[in-house]
């Protein structure tokens, strides 16, 4: 009877897109190095921190280096709590310091209503709802053969008390180079609800690996002056 459950369970997410063993694990650190233009402005880590009873903690945090913290002081950390089986988050903290300005946010999910309780009130929210951080590693877990055919990764994000429509469009693979190696990439462009683009499709752009990591080794994003670069710095427990 287990072993008919387990066999039924691996062909749904077959059908849905998705592999059983997820391409992150406890343990997993990814830095990476900011640039504005030529100028180091900081530096980001991405980690797996923990797994209990099928739920990870993940954790995102971005800070300037000690020159920017002279004008602009950024300290920011987000943390998701993410149910793998269901691909949902079921909390979501975030504690964000730029500049003096300042975002505390405590957001719980509950996946069978679809409805998300916050400081503020409690939301009615779509089905296929993520959060900030989840987003990224719900995309990571998409297979390779469901991005290429359908060419558009589509998500909600809840976030700032609101949810959004969003995408993340497939444009083609390209070769990084990188402190690490060369690593060759599949690229995507953010998309907005309609089919709308950041500004243009060039806005922004994201590579990640094309192997069974699914790592992200760079960030593009074209402000009114200029452009923020975020590369791939350094790895902790993951084979590049």
């Amino acid at each position: 009877m287990k072993k008919t459950i387990i066999t039924l369970f691996s062909i749904f997410l077959s059908l849905t897109g998705y592999s059983i063993e997820p391409p992150y694990k406890v343990g997993e650190e990814y830095t990476y190095k900011i640039n504005y233009g030529v100028i180091n402005a900081g530096y980001a880590k991405l980690s797996v921190k923990d797994l209990n009873k099928g739920i990870y903690t993940f954790e995102g945090k971005g800070w300037s280096n000690w020159t920017f913290d002279n004008f602009f002081k950024v300290r920011d950390t987000y943390t998701s709590y993410y149910d793998y089986i269901e691909k949902k988050p079921v909390r979501f903290v975030r504690d964000v310091n730029e500049g003096g300005y300042t975002i505390k946010q405590d957001y719980n999910f509950n996946i069978k209503e679809n409805k998300v309780k916050t400081k503020k009130g409690e939301y009615k929210i779509f089905d296929n709802f993520q959060d900030m951080l989840s987003a990224f590693y719900y995309s990571r877990s998409v297979s390779k053969d469901k991005i290429l055919n359908d060419s558009i990764i589509s998500l909600n994000i809840f976030m700032d008390e609101e949810e959004y429509a969003m995408g993340i469009k497939y444009i083609g693979e390209e070769i990084v180079e990188t402190k690490l190696g060369t690593i060759k990439c599949m690229v995507f462009v953010p998309t907005l609800q309609e089919g709308r683009i950041f500004k243009d499709e060039e806005s922004m752009k994201i590579w990640i690996s094309d192997d069974n990591n699914r790592s992200l080794i760079k960030v593009e994003t074209k402000v009114l002056i200029g452009t923020i670069k975020v590369m791939l710095n350094s790895v902790k427990n993951v084979n590049i």
